[in-house]
């Protein structure tokens, strides 16, 4: 047998995961050859095949399912380790890293992280724009700002704002906006196959509008209704601000989710943290009238 490379295992975790080369190797930011040469070695060492290579995937063997369960629990107690010396970490300098939906990073928050590197010239912050739930417990975010309903139960954190959305058309066809007979024929621009057109508040505000194109990035969708691909439904706190788009008439918003800042209670202590925390969470409560879409009503 080889000798063993602990390092691997975070690798073999991650394909196990994943379930593909190129998922892990997305999750974990690197490189689908550094996965897969990874892979190869840790079976190497253990002188196991551990998946069988399918067209769909890696489907773990009998001898991956009984590593799989060892190595994660023995990933939990390095990471419980590693919690625990973080926590007693008084000093204001090291790495931060952030999760957050890239649109909540673009719209609202990034001139923020800006703000605070420039307080804490000796923190390090590192933007992980997704909007998959990076796993705290694991140390793959230190926090995590999330547009949900309900956050997990072992995390800490406080909601920030309720998050508001509405209906948005290119500012370009602004004045045709009281035309009623041409507004009906306007159309939705849609998430998905599974998702074409709202439900709720907006649908009953809105039921004439037939459902076109599919775009499940809301970046993306904002830049098809800046071209005038549609009418895109988006977060008062992306639209409000945007100096090419408009709401429409009759002005609904809705509240869909909550916005919370997130981190693992074993870092209540961390001061870096604890800091970053604390003043983003300030930032975000000067901008609640934004994220509500009660800016729009001001404007009026």
């Amino acid at each position: 047998m080889n000798s063993m490379n602990w390092d691997d295992l975070k690798y073999f975790l991650a394909v196990c995961r994943a379930g593909s080369i190129r998922a892990a190797a997305k999750d974990l930011d690197v490189n689908h050859a550094t996965v897969s040469r990874r892979v190869n070695s840790f079976e190497s060492a253990l002188n196991q095949r551990l998946f069988e290579r399918t067209p769909t995937g890696y489907v773990r063997t009998k001898a991956a399912e009984e590593i799989f369960l060892e190595a994660s629990h023995l990933e939990e107690r390095l990471n419980s380790v590693e919690r625990k010396v973080a926590a007693k970490d008084k000093t204001l300098k090291g790495e931060i890293r952030v999760t957050l939906a890239d649109v909540i990073a673009q719209c609202l928050l990034m001139e923020e992280f800006a703000a605070f590197s420039q307080m804490y010239p000796e923190i390090n912050i590192e933007v992980i724009d997704s909007a998959r739930s990076f796993n705290l417990i694991n140390r793959e975010a230190d926090v995590a700002i999330r547009i949900c309903n309900k956050p997990p139960e072992h995390l800490v954190g406080r909601k920030l704002a309720d998050v508001h959305r509405a209906c948005y058309i290119s500012k370009e066809l602004a004045d045709k906006l009281d035309d009623q007979d041409w507004l009906s024929k306007q159309n939705w621009i849609g998430w998905s196959d599974k998702m074409r057109r709202p439900i709720g508040k907006i649908a009953q505000d809105y039921p004439k509008f037939e459902s076109k194109h599919s775009i499940v990035s809301a970046v993306l969708q904002a830049q098809a209704c800046r071209d005038g691909m549609g009418i895109s439904v988006l977060p008062c706190f992306m639209g409000d601000i945007d100096p090419e788009l408009v709401r429409i008439p009759p002005y609904t918003t809705e509240h869909k989710f909550d916005m919370w800042i997130l981190s693992h209670p074993d870092l209540r202590k961390n001061a870096k943290i604890q800091t970053f925390v604390r003043f983003i969470t300030e930032k975000v409560f000067a901008r609640k009238t934004l994220i509500e879409g009660e800016m729009f009503d001001m404007q009026l």
